[in-house]
């Protein structure tokens, strides 16, 4: 594999263009932003990759490294600016484990270190340092992502549940199999593909999917409970998956007086699906994006994600914390919306950051918040909005 340096100036060019600021320099959520980039870019290795020592699955470092570089990337220099050594060898870890079929994530035969997710952030990476010898490797990563869309050339047909929506990336799947499909995979991926010209279609597929997630009543689709959707009250928010049911951390809801068993909406669903929403090219004055703000703004909580029951066994509305916040923010700073949230996300956080600028959930194991290198990312994207 090639290996392509980018400069200093053209590394500064990009970060000051990537994310206007309005930051100052005393402020408390940059001092909470650049400690915590500091303690990033020191956790990565000589090889220039970000590794997992929590987590086997991320240990190889294939999914961990683009994402971490991507947030990193988001960053206004006047708040932290890596070296252009820095930046290099991540890129040389990226590009060195894309394969020829243009996935990130494949290399350990025994561990598939999610190449849906990997690749989908290795290719936000590539676009936006913006090399014209990268144009080969992005060309092969849209080709692959538009590969795993479960639409009809996976056998998928506009009735099936799964139908416009992306999973993992499980390799080997027959015709008419998901695997692990879920409201987070489907964002991310819509997510890099956006900036390319060609994707309309699968944009316009994908609005089945969140069609189905966000339990609108003109769905046809039974809801994945076999109940109609005009017996499920449309209240605007999202769950996560109508397949991999294990993936709708808000449980189900039995209305015995509707005759109906649905998915609860839950926060980060709704986010997921928001952001979803706006990389298929609805705009925030659409109605689907419209009644999914008004559900957050209703449920408005940033110490945990609404809709998850306080009492349920596997305690996810903890697990959750810092995706959460990540995610909230992302909403809340793309749409410009107009709650005193920053303040809100500063509060939450100043007191959880360790001396090192790491953050850490313990709760979070079922999710991998556990790790500090996936949690401090989170944080870091969080207080990146806050800045925005």
């Amino acid at each position: 594999m090639r290996q392509f340096l980018i400069t200093l100036t053209l590394i500064t060019s990009l970060l000051n263009t990537t994310c206007p600021s309005r930051l100052e320099g005393d402020r408390l959520d940059i001092q909470l932003l650049k400690k915590s980039c500091q303690y990033l870019w020191n956790q990565q290795s000589a090889n220039g990759g970000w590794h997992s020592s929590t987590h086997p699955v991320l240990k190889g470092g294939e999914s961990l490294t683009p994402f971490i570089l991507h947030t990193l990337l988001q960053v206004p220099t006047e708040v932290y600016q890596p070296t252009e050594s820095q930046i290099n060898r991540a890129l040389k870890f990226i590009r060195s484990h894309i394969n020829e079929q243009g996935i990130i994530g494949l290399s350990d035969s025994n561990l598939l270190d999610y190449p849906n997710h990997a690749t989908a952030y290795a290719l936000m990476v590539l676009d936006q340092i913006n090399l014209e010898e990268d144009e080969w490797l992005i060309k092969k990563m849209i080709d692959y992502l538009l590969s795993q869309q479960f639409v009809e050339l996976r056998g998928f047909q506009k009735k099936d549940a799964a139908y416009g929506g992306w999973g993992f990336g499980e390799i080997d799947l027959p015709k008419g199999k998901t695997g692990q499909l879920d409201i987070s995979h489907t964002r991310r991926i819509l997510q890099a593909l956006n900036s390319h010209k060609g994707i309309k279609k699968a944009q316009e597929k994908t609005l089945y999917y969140f069609r189905l997630t966000q339990k609108h009543p003109t769905e046809s689709r039974l809801h994945p409970t076999k109940v109609s959707h005009r017996k499920i009250p449309y209240d605007g928010g999202f769950f996560s998956s109508p397949v991999t049911l294990s993936a709708n951390k808000g449980g189900i809801v039995t209305e015995d007086s509707l005759e109906a068993n649905y998915f609860r909406s839950y926060a980060t669903a709704t986010c997921d699906g928001v952001l979803g929403l706006l990389a298929a090219g609805q705009s925030v004055n659409e109605e689907s994006v419209q009644i999914a703000l008004k559900w957050l703004d209703e449920n408005p909580k940033w110490d945990y994600p609404q809709g998850i029951p306080l009492d349920d066994t596997n305690q996810w509305h903890e697990v959750l914390f810092y995706y959460h916040l990540s995610v909230r923010s992302q909403v809340y700073s793309s749409v410009k919306h107009s709650s005193n949230w920053r303040q809100k996300v500063v509060e939450l956080l100043r007191n959880r950051q360790l001396e090192e600028g790491s953050f850490y959930n313990p709760m979070g194991g079922n999710k991998k918040e556990n790790d500090p290198l996936l949690a401090t990312a989170f944080a870091v994207i969080a207080l990146t909005c806050v800045g925005e």
